[in-house]
């Protein structure tokens, strides 16, 4: 009993170690390759598209040489124009849909808190902005899992100042775009009060949910503090030049 025992032991090692090194080694050749990617992604599509190009030029060509006689200059040169404003566009077309414009972020949340009664009844409506504003892209690209290609969820956050009526805050706002959509994950108003603590008001997420990208959204908090101090500073300089 025992030596079946020890023999069964003695083959599972072996096995064991071989299957631990192989899932080793497929770890490894997915960080490779995920690493070429980051590193050469451009160069990769730009041969894709030219390829791509070239392939629905002929193919065009070929099928409307068949139906219609061209003349051969234009025909070539026409199609080949084609190709490429069809590629050109597919390529502008799947850009949108996986990256995020911050313009577009700071609209939605404009006329998100444009259309609070909570925001606008502590700050005073309307709501204006500036054109100081900070962001930062995560996310967003392709990863390998086991050697299975997936596209990652990419992340924005974004903070600028905004004015009402009565008070003015500090807007923060993070956004996840998921399979083409864009979806607010956070947006907290900070609102400095006369008398007490800044007030923290949530139109979207909660106190939480600020927690776990607390860190990342004060750093951004710090420099654009400082820079609206900054031209506080400027504009009373001006002034007092102006009297």
């Amino acid at each position: 009993m025992g030596s079946k025992n020890f023999e069964k032991n003695a083959v599972k090692k072996p096995t064991m170690a071989v299957k631990h090194t192989f899932s080793r080694y497929k770890k490894a050749v997915g960080m490779q390759i995920e690493a070429f990617w980051k590193r050469n992604y451009l160069v990769v599509l730009g041969s894709g598209g030219v390829v791509v190009c070239i392939l629905l030029w002929r193919v065009l060509f070929g099928v409307a040489n068949t139906f219609i006689g061209f003349s051969e200059g234009m025909a070539k040169y026409g199609f080949l124009a084609l190709s490429s404003a069809i590629v050109a566009f597919t390529g502008l077309y799947y850009r949108s849909k996986l990256t995020i414009n911050p313009d577009k972020v700071y609209r939605m949340a404009m006329r998100k808190l444009n259309t609070s009664a909570g925001i606008l009844e502590v700050m005073g409506a309307p709501l204006t902005g500036t054109d100081l504003r900070a962001y930062v892209m995560s996310g967003g690209g392709v990863s390998l899992k086991n050697l299975d290609p997936r596209l990652r969820s990419k992340r924005c956050f974004l903070i600028f100042p905004i004015s009402g009526s009565e008070r003015k805050g500090l807007v923060s706002v993070e956004v996840k775009k998921k399979k083409g959509q864009i979806g607010h994950s956070l947006i907290p108003v900070d609102v400095p009060m006369a008398s007490g603590p800044d007030q923290r008001l949530f139109l979207i997420g909660d106190e939480e949910e600020y927690r776990i990208g607390g860190g990342l959204i004060s750093e951004l908090r710090d420099p654009v503090v400082k820079a609206l101090a900054a031209t506080k500073e400027f504009d009373a300089r001006d002034e007092s030049k102006n009297l």
